[in-house]
């Protein structure tokens, strides 16, 4: 997501005014342009003029609307609720309950130590509350880093005991992947194909996605941002009049 515009209102400061998402842009203000002053009326011509460029692109991830179901928690709302002043409530809010109580009576520095040694585990639950995945703990690497893919296929390859939570923690992780059955080699060929390409979301899922566009120009996915992601010179038609 690439954000442009900001804004002072009610929303939270995660709230931005135009975004854009793939060839989709999202111009957050209420007013017809007959209505809008020559800031906004420019505004709202260099957006579309901008959004035209991304034919190419398209969203990729997979985020739960509010208004129709329990979307995830990203991690940082826990540092979010730390620096709040109704921090209890906020923690009560985007922890689940288990996570809440073992919480709720320690001290600042307690609260942060405690972050700092598990945030790499937390996850979305069914309700889209924070919990701690105690299946990725065990296996003892954080899921959104390389090293996971890096040890994961390495059990499967062993055959060892932890063959079957890295099965398991695989397929959770990296759906787009060759499953829960797949083979060790089978694993390692994705993941050597698709590595410079793949993104770890936590609003989408917690989870990791396949960047096409960045695969298809074979441009790693995490040097192809904003702007640079808009269609190439030579694949752009020709302004009709």
């Amino acid at each position: 997501m690439e954000v442009f515009c900001g804004g002072i209102n009610s929303k939270t400061v995660q709230a931005a005014a135009v975004w854009r998402q793939g060839n989709l842009l999202h111009f957050g203000f209420e007013q017809s342009p007959a209505e809008m002053n020559d800031a906004g009326r420019a505004l709202l011509v260099n957006s579309v003029a901008y959004i035209a460029r991304f034919t190419e692109d398209r969203p990729i991830t997979d985020v739960t609307s509010p208004f129709v179901g329990a979307a995830p928690h990203d991690r940082a709302a826990v540092l979010r609720a730390f620096a709040r002043a109704d921090s209890r409530a906020y923690l009560k809010y985007v922890l689940c309950d288990a996570l809440y109580s073992e919480l709720e009576g320690l001290t600042d520095d307690a609260r942060h130590a405690w972050y700092r040694q598990s945030e790499r585990y937390l996850h979305g639950d069914e309700n889209g509350k924070l919990a701690i995945d105690a299946e990725a703990a065990a296996f003892g690497v954080s899921p959104n880093t390389a090293a996971f893919f890096e040890k994961a296929i390495a059990a499967l390859k062993s055959e060892a005991g932890s063959a079957s939570p890295a099965r398991r923690l695989l397929a959770r992780y990296a759906p787009a992947g060759p499953g829960e059955e797949g083979s060790a080699n089978s694993w390692a060929s994705w993941w050597r194909e698709n590595g410079p390409y793949l993104f770890f979301s936590d609003g989408g899922g917690y989870r990791w996605y396949l960047d096409p566009l960045a695969k298809k120009r074979s441009v790693p996915t995490a040097d192809l941002r904003g702007s640079a992601r808009a269609d190439k010179p030579d694949n752009r038609s020709a302004p009709t009049r």
